[in-house]
């Protein structure tokens, strides 16, 4: 058993684009004090429909330029890229309007709640020669590039059960709990139907049961996927419990185990399939840890920028689309109407 090493970009490597932000709320703080801190990329504008969060936000950042409009943002001549984090709801005009004004586009995830929105999404996109891409940041940390070679090389055998789970107890976080706002299965469900993807592709059968609150918001499932090759894949997703936030692929020939927070920079393991058994670890020893991981994605992306590419490779459009479809599946099989 071997364990190889990660593939990572030199941010020094890439271009240092010219950004503009849509919705500094929570997660963009993160990205923009990581992407400061880990890359060479460029923050220079900000809009917020919130009066003076902008203003705030420059000011935390040193920021140049705030905008009181989204439209007068993605109009500016100075910027390269948008990184949208507004409410879920609201992607799709925000993805549209960026686009329209001859921007590139990072996108929180989930990219819409609609598979039809986020394919016409990727269809305006490369007909405009514009990368879109969604901020699945798990696909662009250290451990995922193991993971596409481990896949690759082809000595585990074909993959036989997945699982994971994501399940912890937000029920402070008010957004989540509002129409529009997320919903657990998109917000929080969304990495283990992504990384069930990476493992075993998209799935041929869904079933699915969980919990709905009073405004039929989803507050906890259980998933089990099928697909084509015979394969399994069980995710959990909870925003009222909390669990050990797992991952683990069983295959012909061996176990890999995704270390907890699996979402994050963590590490893994590769096991034999004996009950006491035998394995290699690797850890992220790297000073990026947590949500500091976000700035992968940033320099990731600006490298696909300068190779002209109008998708991710590691996380197409068609991985993209299919991954909401799970989500919006699933949703309608527990009865849950996050929008």
């Amino acid at each position: 058993m071997r364990i190889p090493e990660p593939e990572i970009v030199n941010p020094d490597s890439v271009p240092s684009l010219k950004w503009g932000i849509i919705g500094p709320g929570v997660i963009a703080n993160a990205f923009v004090r990581t992407c400061l801190e880990n890359t060479n990329q460029v923050f220079s504008s900000v809009a917020s429909r919130t009066s003076g969060r902008a203003e705030e936000f420059a000011k935390k950042y040193s920021i140049e330029k705030t905008y009181k409009s989204y439209e007068q943002l993605v109009e500016d001549r100075e910027l390269d890229a948008i990184y949208i984090s507004s409410w879920q709801g609201d992607h799709f005009e925000h993805v549209m309007l960026a686009l329209r004004a001859g921007k590139h586009v990072l996108v929180e995830k989930p990219i819409t709640y609609s598979p039809q929105q986020a394919q016409e999404i990727f269809e305006f996109a490369s007909q405009q020669g514009l990368l879109v891409m969604e901020a699945m940041w798990t696909r662009y940390l250290p451990q995922s590039t193991i993971i596409r070679k481990l896949l690759s090389e082809g000595h585990l055998g074909k993959p036989e059960l997945f699982s994971a789970s994501f399940c912890v107890d937000n029920r402070q976080i008010s957004r989540l709990w509002q129409k529009g706002g997320g919903g657990i299965i998109y917000d929080m469900g969304i990495y283990p139907i992504a990384m069930a993807q990476q493992f075993l592709g998209n799935p041929t059968k869904i079933t699915a049961s969980g919990k709905v609150n009073s405004e039929d918001l989803d507050e906890e499932t259980f998933a089990v996927l099928e697909y084509e090759s015979g394969a399994r894949a069980q995710i959990t997703s909870s925003g009222i419990s909390t669990l050990p936030t797992t991952a683990s692929c069983s295959f012909e020939k061996g176990v890999l185990v995704v270390d907890e927070p699996f979402f994050v920079p963590s590490g893994l393991k590769l096991r034999d399939k004996d009950l006491y058994f035998k394995q290699v670890s690797w850890r992220d020893e790297s000073s990026i840890q947590g949500h500091d991981g976000l700035c992968y994605q940033a320099t990731w992306f600006a490298k696909y920028v300068s190779e002209g590419r109008v998708e991710s490779p590691v996380h197409t459009a068609r991985d993209t689309v299919a991954n909401i479809n799970v989500a919006h599946q699933i949703s309608e099989l527990v009865g849950a109407k996050p929008f």
